[in-house]
C-alpha cells in the first residue's frame, strides 16, 4: 500500500477510510495523539511514545479500546503493509462516539492510525524560524488534538518562507509549533523546563541524555528572547527531524557559533536512530 489508515479494526488507504460524524474528535478535538518515525519496519522509540500516549489518555479520562501491548503489536504489524523503507506513523485516541454534547462520556474511545512514507532527510540542513506569541491554552504538556494555535503559527511561518514558528509567552521561550526548542550557549545546552507550557518531547529527552553522556552541561530553565537571539546555536528537536539547527530568526541570521557541538549531537542522535532501526536478521 502507498499509505494506510486504520480505524477501530478497519484498514484501508487513508483516502478511503470513513470516520463517524459522532466521533468526538470531529467536533471537539476531544482526544490525544502521538507519532513516531519508522525505518525497516521498526517504529523508533515506540515504547516511549506509547507510554506518553497512555499517560495523556489517563489524564483526560479517555478509555482506549486497546491495551498498550496490543497497540504496540498492532503498529508493528501495520507498518509492514506500507511500501516504503522509511515512514511516519501517527496514532490518536478520541474519547469515543456520542451525539454532540459537551458532557458526553462514552464508555470506550476510538483508535485511529495513519502511516505514510516520510524520510528524515539531511538533519545538517539548518532551518528558518519566526517568533510568535504563545496564545495556546494551559495544557500544552498533553498532546491533544486541539492544535489550532499551532496550525495558525505554522501557516504564519510558511507565509514568511520559514520552516518553524517559535512560541514566546510573556517574554519566555516555550517551544515551537510542532517541536521543542533548546539553545547552546557557552558550551552548555539550555532548554525550557517541563511545565504545562511545553510538551515533554521524547526526542528532547534523548537530546538531554546524549548531551550529558558527552559531558555537556544541560540547564533546564526558562530563557528569554534575547538569549534565543544571541545563542551560539538554536536547536529544534522532534520525532521527524531529530535535531536540527536554526540559521535565521525573523529574517535575521542566528547561530553558527557552535557548529562542532551541534554536529556531534546530530551524529549521536542519528546514530541512535539508525542503530535502533537496523533490519531484524
Amino acid at each position: 500500500m502507498k499509505n494506510l489508515g486504520y480505524y477501530n479494526g478497519k484498514i484501508g488507504s487513508i483516502e478511503q477510510m470513513m470516520v463517524p460524524m459522532t466521533d468526538r474528535a470531529f467536533y471537539f478535538g476531544d482526544g490525544v495523539y502521538d507519532a513516531v518515525m519508522c525505518r525497516n519496519n521498526i517504529p523508533y522509540l515506540l515504547c516511549e511514545h506509547i507510554e506518553r500516549f497512555y499517560n495523556n489518555c489517563l489524564r483526560l479520562g479517555i478509555n482506549s479500546p486497546l491495551s498498550q501491548e496490543a497497540l504496540y503489536e498492532l503498529i508493528f504489524e501495520l507498518v509492514k503493509k506500507v511500501d516504503a523503507n522509511e515512514k511516519f506513523v501517527y496514532f490518536h485516541a478520541s474519547r469515543g462516539c456520542a451525539l454532540r454534547a459537551h458532557s458526553a462520556m462514552p464508555e470506550n474511545g476510538n483508535i485511529c492510525i495513519m502511516i505514510t512514507p516520510l524520510e528524515i532527510g539531511d538533519i545538517s540542513m539548518k532551518m528558518r524560524a519566526i517568533l510568535t506569541p504563545d496564545n495556546r491554552y494551559g495544557l500544552c504538556d498533553i498532546k491533544t488534538l486541539n492544535l489550532l494555535p499551532s496550525v495558525l503559527a505554522a501557516q504564519q511561518a510558511e507565509g514568511f518562507n520559514a520552516d518553524e514558528a517559535i512560541f514566546c509567552r510573556n517574554g519566555i521561550i516555550t517551544e515551537g509549533s510542532h517541536c521543542n526548542v533548546s539553545i547552546i550557549k557557552g558550551g552548555k545546552i539550555i532548554t525550557a523546563p517541563k511545565s504545562c507550557h511545553i510538551l515533554p518531547g521524547v526526542t528532547r529527552a534523548h537530546l538531554i541524555d546524549e548531551a550529558r553522556e558527552m559531558g555537556v552541561i544541560v540547564e533546564e530553565r526558562e530563557y528569554g528572547v534575547d538569549e534565543l537571539k544571541n545563542a551560539d546555536e538554536i536547536l529544534i528537536t522532534s520525532s521527524s527531524k531529530l535535531v536540527r539547527g536554526v540559521k535565521e530568526l525573523d529574517g535575521e541570521r542566528v547561530g553558527g557559533k557552535a557548529p562542532e557541538l551541534l554536529s556531534l549531537l546530530q551524529k549521536r542522535l542519528l546514530s541512535h536512530y539508525l542503530d535502533a532501526t537496523k533490519p531484524i536478521s
